[in-house]
């Protein structure tokens, strides 16, 4: 029902709050918006994809979709929904859900796969391995998962798994290892092939030269640590220099 603004249905919010366990703290803030917000309008994308705000606020398209906070695909008795919701912006929170539920529907829920639920210790949403790369030893980890062809970023204070696109941190390891071939470059997915050929300071180097420029995540402080240290190069004399 396309009638702005109103309230979330009880299958819409239902839906979405399976993607924000209450047992992550980070995600509480959230829980609360989607309880207090109203149904203000479409977004970019057409059917299925709308924003969340109070009445009254106005949607700018022109400005580009904040990042997925997260994502997930929930099965039904009815129906199999592919879920994401974007980080705040502006006071707004835009989200997906395809197909769309009906608001006077009942779904009962069978399972529920989402990054979500992630925490160190466990594989990945879809059951596989992962490799993981501690950024800062302390609040940080950052979690590829070749058969996947996933990454995200671990934050212990909060439990979010923010997603992470694979293009541009790929090509911050390329750039890194001085690879200068452009068909390389076109193929993001082998990082997932070819990960166990780099080293895990690359890979972390890598990953904060991407936050660098993307300036989502500051870990400019950790740069000078996960440089490499320049080789010293013999004088004149110490060549000459009897043994």
């Amino acid at each position: 029902m396309k009638q702005f603004p109103r309230k979330l249905s009880e299958s819409e919010l239902n839906l979405l709050l399976l993607l924000l366990p209450d047992n992550k703290p980070g995600f509480s803030n959230y829980r609360k918006l989607l309880n207090e917000y109203y149904l203000i309008g479409e977004g970019r994308f057409g059917n299925g994809n709308y924003f969340l705000g109070n009445p009254g606020d106005e949607i700018d398209l022109e400005i580009s979709s904040s990042p997925v906070l997260t994502s997930g695909i929930i099965y039904t008795d009815k129906a199999t929904f592919e879920i994401s919701i974007n980080e705040i912006q502006n006071n707004k929170i835009e989200f997906s859900i395809l197909p769309y539920p009906d608001e006077n529907e009942n779904y009962n829920i069978k399972k529920v796969i989402t990054l979500s639920d992630w925490v160190p210790g466990k594989k990945s949403p879809e059951g596989n391995k992962v490799k993981l790369f501690p950024i800062d030893g302390m609040n940080y980890i950052l979690v590829i998962a070749p058969v996947d062809h996933r990454l995200w970023l671990y934050e212990k204070s909060t439990g979010i798994n923010y997603p992470i696109p694979v293009s541009n941190f790929y090509n911050e390891l390329l750039r890194l290892k001085k690879e200068t071939r452009n068909e390389v470059y076109r193929n993001p997915n082998k990082l997932f092939e070819d990960l166990d050929s780099f080293d895990e300071s690359e890979i972390i180097l890598s990953f904060i030269l991407y936050c660098k420029y993307k300036r989502r995540f500051n870990f400019d402080y950790l740069i000078d640590r996960f440089l490499p240290v320049p080789k010293k190069k013999k004088s004149l004399f110490s060549i000459f220099r009897r043994k």
